[in-house]
């Protein structure tokens, strides 16, 4: 097999040397096929639950698997720029599959949730790590998915050293933490080892930007 060309050493994608993808993956549309995108990816999952609950869940899984999640708990976007920043939306994707699947079956999958959970807690603390320039817990930079086109490019530093705060990204966060919260009460009505879980994440919601 021939080698990639040496200016891919460097390229956009270049420290993601984990990830192998070669799995079957529910794609945007057939126009942008064979292009994935993860948050298109769990919306998807959603009505997939009502026909193929089992290929819901190991889609969502898949993505938070080592061949996928970054060491630092991202998720790759899509395949154009892995490390590019989408609305953090798996763990609302895996909550209602879970609830969707539990009403067919009158039986939750707790091992599904459990899988989803620890491994989203991983890429929860990826997403608050993302400091914000004046500690104002307002979320900055990357896509968030209220439009395709702006006017900077928001996975990059802007021009002139200028910042973006974004309250459409603190939004997606606080329903993260919900999300989070929703699925860790669910787990602790089984396992009371999830309870202070539970707790941590209904503090965390609560908290608002200081301006």
């Amino acid at each position: 097999m021939p080698r990639p060309p040496a200016m891919r050493i460097a390229g956009r994608n270049a420290h993601w040397r984990h990830l192998h993808n070669q799995d079957i993956l529910s794609m945007p549309d057939k126009w942008e096929y064979p292009w994935f995108a993860a948050w298109d990816l769990a919306f998807h999952c959603v009505p997939l639950a009502m026909i193929d609950p089992d290929f819901a869940k190991r889609q969502l899984i898949l993505m938070l698997r080592e061949w996928y999640m970054h060491p630092n708990g991202q998720i790759p976007a899509y395949e154009w720029a892995f490390s590019d920043v989408n609305p953090p939306v798996h763990a609302w994707a895996a909550w209602r599959v879970y609830k969707i699947d539990k009403k067919r079956t009158g039986k939750g999958d707790l091992t599904f949730l459990k899988r989803v959970f620890h491994k989203l807690l991983l890429n929860f603390t990826w997403w608050v790590n993302r400091k914000d320039a004046d500690g104002l817990n307002v979320f900055q930079g990357g896509f968030r998915g209220l439009d395709n086109i702006g006017v900077f490019n928001r996975s990059e530093p802007l021009p002139n050293g200028g910042s973006i705060q974004q309250c459409d990204g603190t939004s997606w966060m606080a329903m993260y933490a919900l999300n989070l919260m929703s699925i860790a009460l669910e787990l602790a009505r089984h396992d009371h080892g999830y309870e202070d879980v539970a707790t941590e994440f209904s503090n965390i919601s609560c908290t608002s930007p200081t301006r």
